[in-house]
């Protein structure tokens, strides 16, 4: 007989990524303190007593747009992963976390999230530790291949480079929305390959960025109805 339970189960899975979704759009937009339940229900078009099903609180809704979120952001590193050039890896990385940010509500608002102070600051600084020894570990790698010089260490540019990623993402969505965050991205590593980068390998770098960034329409892009402004 045919398991009559998987189309089930796959409904079920599917309801719980739809609520996920609502969630994510109302927390982009208004944060957690103001996120109402209801309103997440009216986003999905569900009746409020089914998010219970899914979700036993709105902390356990938001600890899941987190955890989704942090998914969604390292699975970006596998997929621009080049083994030949590492730092190639983290410039195009960041190009497609940025398209993440202009397009999926669940990583803006778990990015939002995590820097809401509370009861996210376990769970953020979880990722924010595993992203960031991602970042070093790439470092690590672009310095053994002779990518980038020795002046700072891998463990001291994986920290600051993460910090000044979030800073241009979260200064790009103050002043515009986000709309010229490929821009700020492109002058971000082209910052830092003017500083890093071996002479052997610079123009190489630079070509990368310009390659990765360097396309004028994509300096101003748009951006979801839903986000944050």
């Amino acid at each position: 007989m045919p398991d009559e339970r998987a189309p089930q189960q796959e409904r079920s899975l599917a309801r719980r990524a739809a609520i996920l979704e609502s969630a994510a759009s109302v927390f982009d937009r208004v944060g957690y303190g103001s996120a109402s339940l209801s309103q997440i229900a009216t986003e999905a078009g569900l009746g409020q007593g089914l998010l219970y099903f899914y979700f036993r609180t709105k902390e356990a809704m938001a600890l899941a747009v987190i955890q989704a979120q942090n998914e969604r952001t390292f699975a970006v590193m596998g997929e621009h992963a080049d083994p030949h050039s590492p730092l190639s890896t983290l410039v195009r990385a960041s190009r497609g976390i940025g398209e993440l940010l202009l397009s999926d509500a669940v990583v803006r608002a778990g990015i939002r999230l995590s820097l809401e102070q509370g009861v996210f600051a376990e769970p953020t600084s979880d990722f924010y530790d595993q992203w960031i020894q991602g970042v070093v570990d790439a470092f690590t790698a672009a310095r053994d291949v002779g990518e980038i010089n020795e002046v700072v260490a891998p463990e001291r540019l994986g920290a600051n480079v993460v910090a000044y990623f979030t800073g241009v993402q979260l200064v790009s969505n103050v002043r515009t929305g986000r709309q010229d965050l490929m821009g700020a991205l492109d002058t971000m590593w082209s910052v830092l390959v003017e500083a890093l980068a071996t002479p052997e390998n610079k123009d190489r770098l630079r070509e990368v960025v310009g390659n990765t960034f360097g396309d004028p329409a994509n300096h101003w892009a748009p951006v979801a109805s839903d986000a944050v402004t």
